[in-house]
């Protein structure tokens, strides 16, 4: 599952649709804004390569890595200190891959974000 969406997401509900009986870990990692020196947030601009670049960094995931599920959330619009960004949730059988593969996904995207974050000045 990948979205791109303006409003925020549920973790529970994502992580509730991973559970199985062959799942023995759910990795979650929420992406937040975070304070910086001149800044009031954080814009992602809506990119039509966004969703498919996603699609991409998922697909290699699980190509990759030993898992059963990912789901990639990022959020779009201005966004303000504290306010989720992004959700990775990758579940597999067992945790190091789960970890392995969401650390992945995570650094697929921080390079993909040069494209597309720009910073909020006060």
């Amino acid at each position: 599952m990948v979205e791109i969406r303006r409003d925020d997401f549920s973790i529970d509900e994502i992580v509730g649709r991973m559970k199985s009986p062959k799942i023995g870990a759910i990795i979650a990692y929420v992406g937040t804004v975070r304070e910086f020196p001149e800044g009031s947030g954080l814009k992602f601009e809506e990119d039509k390569n966004a969703i498919q670049k996603l699609e991409e960094i998922r697909k290699d995931a699980i190509d990759k890595f030993d898992v059963g599920d990912v789901a990639i959330i990022h959020r779009v619009g201005s966004l303000s200190i504290s306010e989720n960004i992004l959700l990775v949730a990758v579940s597999a059988s067992h945790r190091w891959a789960a970890f392995d593969a969401c650390q992945s996904i995570i650094n697929d995207i921080k390079d993909f974000h040069k494209s597309w974050k720009k910073e909020v000045r006060k």
